[in-house]
């Protein structure tokens, strides 16, 4: 099967990818051709929320558009609602769908928009449908990568660079302490991966020196995102180094504040424990963003930090059915079924500042209706 080549719309082209290997390095593909994209990146649940996303920065551009997915096994469903999605906007929008899942044999049997090869992985077809964008050396070279990652994503066991294409796939899955929020900065660092990882395999290097090496590999990353002192200080952990790069980069509209008794509490959800750790005490006590800090799980579970001079466990136990420490405690919400951060909030808002309570007669209790006053005009 030849891959059909990649739409070209006048304006932008909006890339939606998995977030394994495979999704990565297929955004990685374009890039490297010289594309220029928006991306995105979702789970296989999250897929009709990211649509969502895009086609709400295509109706606020209001010029005609892309909609790339890749490595993305739609549901019948997902298909239908996309397709009606796009054809209902009033904006030109060409749909394009790579995918080599064999599951999508259906989609693909309906919509002409969805490209299904089971033979090759969703990084092979994303080179195979710019490949005539770049100069024949980079061709020979990307063409090479592709199929490296090719063997990992359809574990094809028996090629001899199986297990290091599969630790490939593990580094780029791995936690990168990135705060959650930032997803174009965590893809720049996989993109950062995937090159240092392909350039030293195309050196030679084994396993166990590429192994050696990550940690310059992660470190080099850092570099001109946060201060040379603290990239280079032997004192400071590299994970919290990331932390930093987070704190630096963070703002109200990926961490929204609330006041809580007068203390300005940042409100974060289903963030990593650690990561979550190392962020807020840089934003708490070096940047001095806010002076509380509230970790909230799915299930409701909370856990607050709070500088010196707070009480997060006077807090966490007036509203939170919680406490603690001043500086540390835990507590939850009624609501254990929280579906985002933006709901997080608004339960949080509605614990501490409830709606007072509408007054409403009991049934069958006694109502006395007083007649009309003498002389009352009537109306």
């Amino acid at each position: 099967m030849t891959t059909p080549a990649l739409i070209t719309p006048e304006g932008t082209l909006y890339h939606i990818s998995h977030t394994d290997l495979d999704g990565y390095g297929a955004q990685f593909m374009l890039k490297a051709a010289g594309v220029k994209t928006q991306c995105f990146n979702s789970d296989y649940r999250d897929i009709p929320v990211v649509v969502d996303r895009v086609v709400e920065a295509i109706l606020a551009k209001g010029e005609p558009a892309g909609i790339l997915l890749t490595d993305l096994n739609l549901t019948l469903d997902q298909a239908d609602q996309i397709d009606k999605r796009v054809k209902k906007l009033k904006v030109p929008t060409t749909l394009q769908l790579l995918d080599h899942h064999a599951t999508g044999a259906d989609v693909a049997a309906k919509y002409d928009w969805y490209y299904l090869d089971t033979e090759r992985c969703a990084t092979k077809l994303a080179y195979e449908s710019v490949a005539a964008l770049m100069p024949e050396a980079q061709q020979a070279q990307y063409a090479l990568r592709a199929d490296f990652v090719d063997m990992g994503d359809r574990w094809l066991k028996d090629e001899p660079l199986f297990r290091k294409s599969l630790y490939l796939l593990g580094l780029v899955m791995q936690d990168d302490h990135l705060a959650p929020p930032l997803a174009d900065l965590k893809r720049a660092y996989r993109f950062h991966l995937i090159e240092s990882f392909f350039a030293a395999h195309e050196r030679g290097d084994n396993l166990e020196a590429i192994e050696r090496s990550l940690y310059d590999i992660r470190k080099q990353f850092l570099e001109g995102r946060i201060d040379k002192g603290d990239i280079h200080n032997p004192e400071l952990p590299l994970n919290d180094k990331f932390h930093l790069l987070s704190a630096a980069v963070l703002d109200e509209t990926t961490v929204p504040m609330v006041m809580i008794d007068g203390v300005k509490t940042g409100i974060f959800y289903n963030w990593p424990h650690d990561v979550w750790r190392g962020v807020i005490m840089d934003m708490m006590e070096s940047r001095k963003v806010m002076d509380m800090a509230i970790g909230v799980r799915g299930n409701g579970k909370l856990s607050l930090r709070a500088n010196p001079g707070v009480d997060a466990g006077a807090i966490s136990a007036k509203y939170f059915r919680g406490g603690g420490h001043p500086g540390a405690a835990g507590g939850e919400l009624k609501d254990n079924r929280l579906r985002d951060l933006d709901h997080a909030v608004s339960i949080i808002k509605q614990t501490i500042n409830p709606e007072p309570p509408i007054a409403t007669a009991k049934l069958g209790s006694m109502i006395t209706i007083q007649p009309p006053r003498k002389g009352a005009q009537k109306k």
